[in-house]
């Protein structure tokens, strides 16, 4: 509810585009200010949030690289194309929004699979938690790592 309230009364955080007409919404920002408020407090306090789990991954430029090099994700010929050679994708355009949603879903779809894995989905871990470690394996590798898409 706070991403909710946050979007409504900062227009900064209403994070959307439009892709093949419709209006998709990814609210990068907002997220990760609840997702920092609920870490800080150890989901205590101020920090708890009952709706935590509603919260995605957030949807930016290092996570991407990380699912890649894990084989989890792929971009096609084109795209690819155009992260190696450090090209700025005009944001809002139609890879630039595929690269975000992909990324999130892809997310997704991974902690579904751990959720199919572990008899407890108390050893799951949110989508959040997996979009901090993917971001720091991606951090710790970025050196070494492909570059990043652009925008």
């Amino acid at each position: 509810r706070l991403v909710a309230l946050i979007t409504m009364h900062f227009p900064g955080f209403r994070d959307s585009a439009v892709y093949q007409g419709e209006q998709v919404f990814l609210y990068k920002r907002a997220q990760i200010l609840v997702g920092d408020i609920w870490g800080a407090f150890k989901g205590k306090g101020v920090g708890r949030f009952d709706d935590i789990a509603s919260l995605t991954m957030f949807a930016d430029y290092r996570v991407p690289v990380t699912l890649l090099e894990l084989g989890i994700l792929e971009y096609d010929s084109t795209l690819q194309g155009l992260v190696e050679r450090k090209e700025v994708l005009e944001p809002g355009s139609a890879f630039e929004v595929e690269v975000r949603a992909c990324t999130v879903q892809a997310v997704e779809m991974l902690r579904e699979e751990l959720g199919r894995t572990y008899a407890s989905n108390a050893n799951v871990p949110l989508s959040i938690e997996l979009d901090w470690w993917l971001w720091q394996v991606g951090e710790k590798r970025r050196d070494v790592s492909r570059p990043h898409h652009r925008v």
